[in-house]
Formats: C-alpha cells, structure tokens, sequence
C-alpha cells in the first residue's frame, strides 16, 4: 500500500516545489530590479551593504531548499528501488532543509516595510513572503512523509 501512497505524495511535494521555484523566480527577479540603485547605496554606507548581501543571501537560501526539494521528490516518486530507510532519511532530511529555510528567510523579511511607489520591489517581497508559505507547508509534508516512510519500514519488519 505504501508503494503507492508515497509516491503520490512525492508527486505532490514536487508539484509544489515547482511552484516554490516559480515564486522565487519571480521573487528574485523583481527584487533584482532594484539591485544597480542598492549596489551605489552599498558604495556609501555599510548598512546598505549589508542588507544587500543578507537579501541575497535568503533568496539563495530559499531558492536552493526548494529545488533540493523538487530534486528529491522526483527521485522518491520515481526510483522505487531507493531502500525504505535512505528514503525516510531524505525526507527527515529535506524537511529539516526546508525549516531551516523558511525560519531564515523569514526571519530577515520580518518587518521590513513596503516601500511607496516601488511595485516591483513590494511584489519581491509579496513572493518572498509566499516563497516562505511554500517552504512551510514543504516542511510539513516532508515530515508528514518521513513519519509515514519510518511507519513503513516498522510494519515491514513487525
């Protein structure tokens, strides 16, 4: 039964994961929109540099948990002959990832303002702020499909 139920849930994490790439695409390219004017400021003042650097360095961290996500999804629903325990450490794994992700990228857009008059930057930070939504409910279904995999892997013994 499990042969079949996992990779469907598989299928719909990467159904997912591609929609969390397309939101950071869209993210990432809005933001990058502003990023000349950012780099100048960057020149004069250290903050500025800063924030440039830490938006970077989220959107990376965001972008590269969901397509290990995608990635890994992919091969859990398409390579049957992964062993039960590889499987479930991937999915103990990735949900880890995407955690670690979600809490970091939130915890820089966190309270940031939107800026009047800078609509491609408040829809950047409108994706971001859905990007860390796909990364949470990522999260969730990794979990939710590591406890169904070591469930499995229980009953396979037992």
């Amino acid at each position: 039964m499990t042969t079949l139920i996992l990779p469907t849930f598989h299928a719909g994490q990467a159904l997912l994961s591609a929609y969390g790439l397309y939101t950071s695409y869209i993210s990432i390219t809005n933001l990058q929109q502003y990023e000349a004017s950012s780099e100048k400021a960057a020149e004069y003042l250290d903050t500025a540099a800063h924030q440039l650097h830490k938006t970077r360095i989220t959107q990376a961290s965001g972008a590269l948990a969901i397509l290990t996500s995608l990635l890994t999804s992919l091969a859990l629903c398409t390579r049957p002959s992964i062993s039960a325990s590889t499987a479930a450490a991937l999915n103990v794994g990735v949900a880890g990832l995407a955690l670690a992700a979600m809490l970091h990228v939130g915890n820089f857009w966190r309270g940031k303002a939107r800026v009047p008059f800078v609509e491609g930057y408040n829809e950047g930070m409108r994706r971001t702020e859905e990007l860390r939504k796909v990364l949470g409910w990522l999260a969730m279904s990794w979990a939710a499909t590591g406890v169904g995999g070591l469930v499995a892997v229980v009953w396979a013994e037992g």
